[in-house]
């Protein structure tokens, strides 16, 4: 089989292993569960049967299972440059796709970044001819280190998860950092973001394209320290997909003697079947072609407030707004016993306690929280009206939400708003365009 056949194959089973590998690590998020709020993507979705969550599932499943049994078996047979059922591939990495795009219906939580890279990474590798989705498969890799290096380009990730990062990925290595000056672990933080970017732009030219994947192996692995057990001890799933990252990062940039030849040399044959044009592709390839460069182009909009933060690749980035769940101290204890692990103490003379809902969303689901405002309201509103046993009187409000708008890029401050009692909070809804509205929770006790 040639290069880019065999080349093809891997970056297909290495996308279904682990596809499956997150599916299952995260599972309790993709079924029907009451175990943390779901926020559909419009509101009449919740009109739908919750059923529909075990299909899309299930659909997700089978065709990660089957495009990497159509990938695994040739190679292990050594069979020719024919792809085995190419129109099943085909309609496994549809099926993918629209499952996934179905699933986030039902809840925005299921946005993860992972999923959202393998879903169109599948599309590329089952509806394209091998040359082309390569080439497309290297440019919306190096568009996710582009971003996301721009993402952490501002004052806030410097102050708070750039420091964070810096002090998990010395304290895995043995280093004590409880000495250290916060200017100096600032100057730390502010080159991750620079490395980041100079992978995606080594990554983007064939003679600077060697030491640059090497430097990307080094950036994940030291991100794996930094959030492994040894350092913040995050959650498991973001290590899987840094394993991924590296093992995706050797298949798609190691030198490829008949891709990487300068143009020049190449036939018009190459360059067509290379070509990245809807114009010179098939009419099969134009669809998949078209919605890849749709993904690669989206996240320009970010800035705006038009495209959410993690499909824009807003990966660790903290300037985007959030919001804080506060909880009256005497009302805590009329949250479920499930939920009350996640509650603060109240600061000294203070009668609210913060609910930790980002550890909330791990315990329970194993995935880390969607960073939308517009999401973690919707959570907000959940718990409020979980509290809601008896009507609210202004006297006594039992929650409490602080709407921290986007930091400012140069210095990292805020403008903080407070929202007092379940009313005001669920006034907030009328700020965005997409659902806010969670769907009926009930929690054991």
């Amino acid at each position: 089989m040639s290069r880019e056949t065999l080349q093809l194959r891997l970056l297909k089973t290495n996308l279904g292993i682990f596809a499956l590998a997150l599916l299952g690590t995260t599972w309790q998020l993709w079924i029907p569960q009451t175990r943390f709020p779901q926020i559909p993507l419009f509101e009449w979705v919740s009109a739908l049967p919750a059923g529909i969550d075990w299909l899309t599932f299930g659909i997700m499943l089978a065709t990660a299972g089957g495009l990497l049994l159509f990938s695994l078996v040739p190679i292990l047979l050594k069979r020719s440059d024919r792809e085995p059922a190419a129109g099943w591939q085909r309609s496994c990495g549809l099926l993918f796709l629209s499952a996934y795009a179905v699933s986030v219906l039902f809840d925005q939580h299921r946005l993860q970044p992972w999923t959202y890279q393998f879903a169109l990474g599948l599309l590329m590798l089952s509806c394209l001819k091998p040359p082309r989705a390569i080439r497309l498969m290297r440019l919306f890799v190096i568009s996710i280190y582009l971003y996301s290096a721009f993402s952490k380009c501002d004052a806030s990730f410097v102050q708070t998860l750039g420091r964070q990062l810096a002090e998990g990925l010395f304290s895995a290595v043995g280093i004590s950092t409880a000495f250290w000056s916060p200017k100096t672990l600032g100057w730390i933080a502010a080159t991750f973001p620079v490395g980041e970017l100079l992978v995606a732009a080594g990554l983007f030219f064939r003679r600077t394209r060697k030491p640059a994947l090497v430097a990307a192996i080094g950036m994940h692995v030291c991100l794996m320290l930094a959030i492994g057990p040894w350092g913040l001890n995050h959650y498991r799933g973001v290590l899987i997909w840094n394993v991924y990252f590296i093992i995706q990062d050797l298949l798609l940039f190691t030198a490829n003697p008949t891709l990487d030849q300068p143009r020049t040399a190449k036939t018009e044959a190459q360059i067509d079947a290379e070509s990245l044009s809807p114009g010179r592709a098939t009419v099969l390839e134009r669809v998949p072609l078209l919605l890849v460069w749709l993904a690669i182009l989206a996240p320009l909009l970010e800035p705006t407030g038009y495209f959410d933060h993690w499909p824009a690749w807003g990966l660790y980035a903290s300037r985007h707004d959030r919001v804080v769940l506060l909880v009256n101290e005497q009302a805590r204890a009329q949250l479920p016993a499930s939920l009350q692990p996640f509650v603060d103490p109240p600061q000294p003379l203070s009668p609210w306690c913060r609910v930790r809902v980002e550890r909330w969303s791990l315990a329970e689901l194993g995935a880390p929280l969607y960073p939308q405002a517009r999401f973690q309201l919707g959570v907000a509103i959940s718990v409020g009206r979980l509290l809601q046993q008896a009507p609210e009187t202004e006297a006594s409000p039992r929650i409490k939400l602080l709407f921290e708008g986007a930091a400012d890029r140069w210095t990292g401050k805020r403008n903080v708003s407070e929202y007092t009692g379940l009313k005001e909070i669920e006034a907030l809804r009328d700020r965005f365009w997409l659902n806010t509205v969670p769907r009926p929770l009930t929690l054991s006790d």
